[in-house]
């Protein structure tokens, strides 16, 4: 039965339009950076505050 639900895992009904495929690698590629920038700044964050 797992095989033969690997082989149907994708749906012949469904269908994704590139621009919102783009649009959901553009939302992903902002979120990464938030992320990384939220990290400097509690790295930040946290040396100010060790010297208070």
């Amino acid at each position: 039965m797992r095989e033969i639900d690997l082989f149907n895992f994708y749906s012949n009904d469904m269908v994704v339009s590139k621009e919102n495929i783009n649009l959901n690698y553009l939302k992903l590629t902002y979120q990464k950076l938030s992320i990384k920038d939220l990290e400097k700044k509690h790295k930040k964050w946290a040396e100010d505050s060790y010297y208070f």
